[in-house]
């Protein structure tokens, strides 16, 4: 069976988004508009993995039961949270998998926690960071949707390429877009 090692990280991108009417909901709610900027102050702090959204139905647990919420289909996440510095440096906890590709149930199993770290910014209402994974290093760019207490990024699966090699006729091949939500603790 050929392993593939799944990292999700704020920043290595993997699962999830909403849909456009989920989506233009919340962008009601956000502070980011034409009116209002996203500011370093706002990110300060640490920040608690509260939303995973993929835009297809997935059965991560193989319970019978689908779901775009991937917190509802595995433990897997349940530690991954980030935290922003004043000095302009970040630290996160990323959940890291194995998917399994086959015609039987497509395994999937948690592997355990990664620690990431890098620098960051806020430009132009986009959080920029620069880390390195496996000795690579990465610059993201992510556009902001800010809450009172939470910010979210879409991953697209472009972008989750760079991090997964997903050999196809997994349990996530499916997945195109992730929206990921994180609350201020």
């Amino acid at each position: 069976m050929k392993k593939i090692f799944f990292s999700l990280a704020i920043f290595s991108m993997m699962l999830q988004s909403c849909s456009k009417e989920t989506m233009s909901e919340q962008n009601d709610m956000l502070k980011v508009s034409n009116l209002t900027t996203v500011t370093s102050n706002d990110l300060l702090g640490s920040w608690d993995l509260s939303k995973m959204t993929a835009d297809t139905l997935v059965d991560l647990n193989d319970d019978g039961s689908a779901s775009t919420n991937l917190l509802s289909e595995t433990s897997c996440f349940n530690n991954m949270d980030i935290t922003f510095n004043s000095d302009g440096t970040f630290i996160s906890t990323n959940a890291t998998m194995s998917f399994e590709s086959g015609t039987e149930a497509n395994k999937f199993s948690c592997m355990g926690d990664r620690i990431d770290q890098g620098d960051w910014e806020v430009r132009n209402d986009s959080l920029i960071m620069t880390l390195l994974i496996n000795n690579v290093t990465y610059i993201h760019k992510k556009a902001i949707e800010l809450g009172s207490n939470t910010f979210g990024f879409e991953v697209s699966k472009l972008e989750s390429n760079l991090y997964v090699n997903d050999p196809g006729n997994t349990q996530a091949s499916e997945i195109r877009i992730l929206a990921l939500e994180y609350t201020k603790r």
